[in-house]
């Protein structure tokens, strides 16, 4: 085979592609038989209801009630004094806040403490400590700036 042969053999082929590929993509997708929807609705665990009968089941659904405030969910909020002594460890008195449900963790609270360089600024002393604290706010609470 000549070079333009070859050529013209594979224009050929990019020209027919391309025009199966846009009659593939602007033709419509065919609908989907009875049999099709039927398998759908039974592999979903579904049911089909003509429009006049869901009509009647909606109209003899009783009313919802007036729509009624959210109910406030009431959270509980605990308050330690914490005594932090001269020489204390940060392991000790994150138990202590454990122990009294101030943190969820001790250990996560040492890591905090530890990531932001804060165990050797702890100033000793008497704080009150509230459980919807987070970490930040603890840690700037007991430790120097």
């Amino acid at each position: 085979m000549r070079k333009r042969t070859m050529r013209s053999f594979a224009f050929g082929l990019l020209v027919s592609t391309s025009l199966i590929g846009a009659a593939y993509y602007t033709s419509p997708p065919a609908a989907p038989t009875e049999a099709d929807v039927e398998a759908f609705l039974e592999q979903h665990g579904l049911v089909a209801v003509a429009k006049d009968e869901y009509d009647k089941l909606v109209s003899n659904q009783p009313k919802a009630p007036a729509e009624q405030p959210p109910k406030q969910s009431v959270q509980i909020v605990y308050v330690y004094r914490l005594v932090i002594e001269k020489g204390d460890t940060p392991e000790a008195f994150a138990k202590e806040l454990e122990a009294a449900r101030i943190i969820d963790s001790a250990r996560s609270f040492n890591d905090y403490l530890q990531k932001h360089g804060l165990t050797r600024s702890i100033r000793p002393g008497a704080y009150n400590v509230r459980s919807d604290m987070d970490y930040a706010a603890i840690s700037r609470l007991i430790a120097s700036p």
